[in-house]
Order: structure tokens, then C-alpha cells, then sequence
């Protein structure tokens, strides 16, 4: 046997793969930038490194660029960015408030319903309903794909708001907040009336409006679990809160945001602005009031 053929039989070569045959997950990407951001920060102000650690990251960051613009990536909800929307082509619009219909649904229900906690005035809307929270909601993965470019949107979402009906065995509830729970599970028993919150704290940098692209992937990824072609969802960090629906049709996204209603302890009016945002919440659960805004593209 020559030496040739014993060395082709010895040695294995690894197939050079291409971007485009395989899914990306780019969340590794983003942890590993973050690792690099808090080297960078706790070797601060030594100069030996601090110019290599900023070469560093310019080159992760754009090896994290090529790697968003693949033909298939999968990303995790945190980690979603305005890229992903752009390349699904998905449009943003605008929800306008009716100010005077919102004051309307205040008054009426003001003495309607009664004020207090959100499970409270679904009781009290519909009697034989009730309310569960779920806390780190976590649907099931979903695929989207535009002109050849696919994408996997997962993770967890902060909460899930369901209105249920009640039933003598507490299965439905068992099915919503109980050890076995599944996401089917959840939109069966909702039956249409969820939607979902996405809380961020107090503070934070660069404000709520860098989160919109995680809240609105968590939203697609929803409908897709549901077949549903409209999700209601929020965004807050306890004292601003974004309202925002998504419409699909004919595979198209749009979500539409509304501007930030803010909540202020020392505002005067904080009561009314308290139980504004209460019943928009009731609403954004059971909508019911038809003009209480419009979508503007």
C-alpha cells in the first residue's frame, strides 16, 4: 500500500459548511459580547488592553452582523432586534388613543364595574370569568421565512393575561397555571382573550422603545401558536405603559404602538390616570369598545 493511500485512509477533513446550510443561533453571539462588555468595563482604564479589548469587540460585533444577516438564524426574544423585523418586513404603525372615548370608558365603567384589581373587574364584567396571570409564559418555537430568509423566534415571555370561564372541577384553571400546563393548553381555555405584558424595570437605558422589537417577536411567535390574526399586547416598566396589536394578513405583519401613558405619584390626577390604564387593560383582555382607537399605517 503507498504512503499515499495510508495517509488519504489516516486523515479526515471536516467539510467546510456554508452560512446558508445550517441555523445561526445569534443569542450565543449576543452572550458572548456581553461577557466581552463587562471584561471590558472591569479592565477599564488599563492601558495595556483597553485598545485590544475595543479591537475585540469591533470584530465580534461584526462577525454578530454577518451572522444576523443569514439566511437562517434563530433568536432567542431578548435578543431580537430591529434587523429581524426589517428582514420579515414588518411594518410599524400607529394606535391613536380616542382621548374622549377613553374618558367614556372610564366614566361608565367607573360605576359599572368595580375598581380594583384586574381579576376583580373581570368578576365583576362577567361573572362566571376569571383571571390568570402567568408568569415567564413560554409558547413554543415559531418559524417565519420572507424571500428566502428564515427565522426561530423563542424564549420566554413575562407574562401572559387570560380571562377563562370557570367551571365546578377548576380544570380550566388547573390547565392555565398548573405543574403540567402547555402553551396549547393556554389558548384553548383563553379562547381569544389574552394578551400579553413584557415589564421591564424602572430606569432602564435607552428606554422602553429598545424593547419593542423582543415584545413584538414574542407577540408573532404567539399568533403563530394561537391561529390568531390579532394579539394585543404591552410593554411597561411599572409606570409607563405602551399598548400595541398586532394584525397579520395575508402574511403580513404590522404592529401598531401607541405613545407611553405614564403614571406619576405626585401627579394630581394620578387616580384618573391609574384607572385609565386598569380599564385599557380590561380592554386590551375583552375588547369590546370598537372606536376606542384607530391604526394609522
Amino acid at each position: 500500500m503507498s504512503k499515499k493511500t495510508q495517509t488519504d485512509k489516516t486523515q479526515t477533513h471536516k467539510r467546510q459548511r456554508s452560512l446558508q446550510e445550517a441555523a445561526v443561533d445569534v443569542s450565543k453571539m449576543r452572550k458572548l459580547s456581553s461577557s466581552l462588555e463587562a471584561l471590558r468595563e472591569e479592565l477599564s482604564g488599563i492601558s495595556e488592553t483597553e485598545q485590544e479589548m475595543t479591537e475585540v469587540l469591533k470584530h465580534v460585533n461584526e462577525l454578530e452582523r454577518i451572522l444576523r444577516e443569514t439566511k437562517r438564524v434563530k433568536v432567542t426574544f431578548s435578543n431580537a432586534t430591529e434587523l429581524e423585523l426589517e428582514n420579515l418586513a414588518v411594518k410599524a404603525g400607529r394606535l391613536v388613543f380616542n382621548a374622549s372615548k377613553v374618558a367614556e370608558l372610564v366614566k361608565e365603567n367607573s360605576s359599572s364595574r368595580q375598581y380594583g384589581p384586574l381579576g376583580e373587574i373581570i368578576s365583576t364584567l362577567h361573572p362566571n370569568h376569571d383571571l390568570a396571570i402567568i408568569p415567564e409564559m413560554k409558547p413554543e418555537d415559531a418559524g417565519f421565512e420572507k424571500d428566502g430568509y428564515h427565522v426561530m423566534f423563542g424564549g420566554s415571555i413575562d407574562y401572559g393575561v387570560v380571562e377563562y370561564e370557570k367551571d365546578a372541577d377548576n380544570d380550566n384553571r388547573g390547565r392555565l397555571v398548573g405543574p403540567d400546563t402547555t402553551s396549547d393548553f393556554v389558548f384553548q381555555v383563553a379562547a381569544g382573550h389574552f394578551f400579553l405584558v413584557e415589564a421591564k424595570r424602572l430606569l432602564i437605558s435607552g428606554g422602553l422603545s429598545a424593547f419593542v422589537p423582543e415584545a413584538v417577536t414574542q407577540a408573532m411567535s404567539v399568533m403563530s401558536n394561537s391561529n390568531q390574526n390579532v394579539v394585543r399586547f404591552c410593554l411597561s416598566d411599572g409606570f409607563r405603559f405602551i399598548f400595541f396589536v398586532l394584525k397579520q394578513e395575508n402574511g403580513r405583519y404590522t404592529y401598531y404602538q401607541s405613545t407611553a401613558r405614564e403614571l406619576r405619584p405626585e401627579d394630581p390626577a394620578f387616580d384618573e390616570r391609574l384607572k385609565e390604564i386598569v380599564h385599557l387593560l380590561v380592554e386590551w383582555l375583552h375588547p369590546e369598545q370598537t372606536d376606542l382607537y384607530q391604526t394609522k399605517d
